[in-house]
């Protein structure tokens, strides 16, 4: 079950965004409190964030997101190039860029990373409300002119199974990516906050097991699953090889090798 949210807008603020449109909106602060979180828009540097908020732990919390700077951008640059574990599941070798297409996108962050290594992505996030947040963050890296993700860098919002049948007759992906949400072993404060804001938003992914026969239906090369070290495989499903890397394990799918 998903949270009771809100879109807050204040006079001078855009509207809200396609996706979400049919949310209540609300223009008294005071009738806040009724909902779980709320999306508003928040201004940094003179520019507009979409974000969402929430009281956790009895202060607001919030989350956007920006593809040009902070985790992703200090990733970027420090991550470690293709010598990374994500890069290695994906088989990113002898200047090999292929595409992929992440099924899971989420806060985009792994795709993101894929992106400055080279690869093309497509990405597919089923809720409209975390799909709200990246898409808002594509938007302001393209605005603000990051080479990066002019092109080769798309969302779609949509059930993921469906998805990957429907984008890979446009154009069969090389690699299927898929990084489903797994319960956490605590539900300590410990968990990030990100992460408690985004389970709010999207509630469980009871269907997580479906995503795997698609995606190996589909993909033309692997499929690489990202999953917490401690969690099962996927549709309990032995994979081709495993590569563990701190707190996460890629299990990859291997179906054939691309002739470099």
């Amino acid at each position: 079950m998903t949270a009771n949210v809100a879109f807050f807008s204040r006079p001078s603020a855009p509207e809200a965004p396609s996706l979400l449109r049919e949310l209540p909106s609300v223009t008294d602060e005071s009738l806040l409190t009724d909902y779980d979180g709320y999306f508003h828009y928040q201004e940094s540097d003179s520019t507009l964030l979409l974000t969402f908020s929430a009281v956790l732990d009895n202060h607001v919390a919030s989350l956007n997101l920006d593809l040009t700077s902070g985790k992703i951008a200090y990733r970027r640059q420090h991550g470690g190039g293709r010598k990374q574990h994500i890069a290695k599941a994906c088989g990113l070798k002898h200047n090999w860029n292929p595409s992929i297409l992440d099924a899971t996108a989420g806060l985009g962050r792994d795709a993101a990373e894929l992106r400055s290594l080279g690869c093309s992505l497509r990405m597919i996030e089923r809720s409209p409300y975390v799909a709200s947040l990246l898409e808002d963050a594509i938007q302001r890296a393209r605005l603000s002119h990051a080479e990066l993700f002019q092109t080769d860098f798309s969302l779609h919002q949509g059930q993921s199974a469906q998805m990957i049948q429907r984008l890979s007759q446009q154009q069969q992906p090389d690699i299927i990516y898929l990084d489903p949400m797994f319960p956490p072993k605590s539900k300590s404060a410990a968990v990030k906050k990100d992460m408690r804001l985004v389970k709010l938003l999207v509630g469980n992914d009871p269907d997580a097991d479906e995503l795997l026969p698609a995606a190996l239906e589909h993909a033309k090369y692997r499929v690489v699953v990202k999953r917490p070290s401690y969690a099962p495989h996927l549709n309990n499903k032995k994979p081709s090889m495993s590569i563990e890397s701190k707190g996460n394990r890629f299990d990859v799918y291997v179906l054939s090798s691309p002739e470099l």
